[in-house]
């Protein structure tokens, strides 16, 4: 009897030495999480918080003491596919660029043209109790969880071989753009839009193909426009470019409490930090203008406001593709828009 007492005190000693070795090194093995992540190569600061400096990775293993981790697949879907494979839970998070997926969920994407003056006015909409709700509730019925909106700056550069000062410029104009809101846009300010493959642009805009192109000043430049280019005029004909972090919302939901809130707070963290960095990215592009002995050109206030009144027509368009909800998220967003009263009056 003594003898199986010790046994059974040295048994219960072992497992308790076990459990307190694991304890040591920050991580309970049972309660460990690893979940692939999906996402997509670019130049822009809202890529660079994943790849290649894995910032938002790095601070969700920090956040949870080492519990959630991320395996990292870049290029594992093509940009327009991340969503679907979080949606079926193919994988468990992904990071997705919205208006290249307008067609499908219109709801989601707001980047109108002069409509957002900077990425704050943009942050202060995500940050709005009546967005979260509309976030939780639509991304909910797609089995989605939206964590953070990770954007890049806006997509308001017209790279040509001349300056673009003025509305008269766009008479004729033939622009590469892609998406229906630029698209309308740019067609109400006169121009003729033109849908050309990326890997055509550069040689499009050398051979005459097209005058311009419509794309962000940081990724034109990255791309080499300033060896095709002499000029890139800010038109915000996308006043911003957004891009959803998203996750399962089934495995999710299998998360320990405390992981659900340690995701959350991490991409509520991550979306603040990646609004300050699309704002340097933005200021960062007039340098790389200059530096690239581009001429940066930036139209009178009065041009702007009246490509603002020539492109009303785009937000009932909008409203029409958007549905039953976009009114509601229309006028929550036009009390942070510098650029809503003149389009909506």
């Amino acid at each position: 009897m003594v003898k199986k007492r010790i046994w059974v005190i040295l048994g219960l000693c072992a497992i308790v030495c076990f459990s307190l070795t694991l304890q040591a090194n920050g991580v309970q093995a049972a309660d460990k999480v690893v979940w692939t992540f999906a996402t997509n190569p670019g130049p822009a600061a809202n890529t660079w918080s994943f790849h290649p400096y894995p910032r938002f990775q790095n601070l969700l293993e920090k956040n949870s003491g080492g519990r959630f981790v991320l395996e990292t697949k870049v290029g594992l879907y093509p940009p327009r596919e991340v969503i679907h494979a979080v949606k079926k839970g193919d994988v468990e998070i992904g990071w997705e660029r919205t208006p290249w997926l307008a067609g499908t969920f219109p709801l989601w994407d707001l980047s109108l043209p002069f409509f957002w003056d900077n990425v704050y006015e943009y942050e202060a909409f995500l940050n709005d109790p009546k967005t979260i709700a509309m976030d939780r509730e639509t991304f909910g019925e797609q089995n989605l969880i939206k964590i953070s909106e990770i954007q890049s700056a806006t997509t308001d550069g017209i790279f040509a071989k001349k300056a673009i000062k003025t509305l008269d410029d766009f008479k004729g104009l033939k622009v590469r753009t892609a998406g229906v809101i630029p698209t309308f846009a740019l067609q109400l300010m006169g121009a003729s839009p033109l849908t050309i493959a990326t890997t055509e642009i550069l040689e499009a805009l050398q051979r005459g193909t097209v005058d311009a192109i419509q794309t962000s000043r940081g990724w034109g430049m990255g791309f080499g426009l300033p060896d095709v280019a002499t000029h890139v005029s800010i038109w915000s004909v996308q006043s911003i470019f957004g891009g959803m972090l998203i996750v399962n919302k089934e495995k999710f939901e299998a998360l320990p409490k405390d992981l659900q809130k340690v995701l959350i707070d991490t991409g509520r963290e991550m979306q603040g930090q990646n609004t300050f960095g699309a704002m340097i990215e933005e200021d960062e592009s007039v340098i790389g203008a200059k530096v690239s002995a581009m001429e940066i050109v930036f139209p009178e206030k009065s041009e702007i406001e009246k490509a603002r009144k020539l492109c009303k027509p785009v937000i009932q368009k909008w409203l029409d593709l958007a549905g039953p909800r976009g009114k509601q998220v229309l006028d929550t967003a036009a009390k942070y828009a510098s650029g809503a009263k003149a389009m909506m009056e």
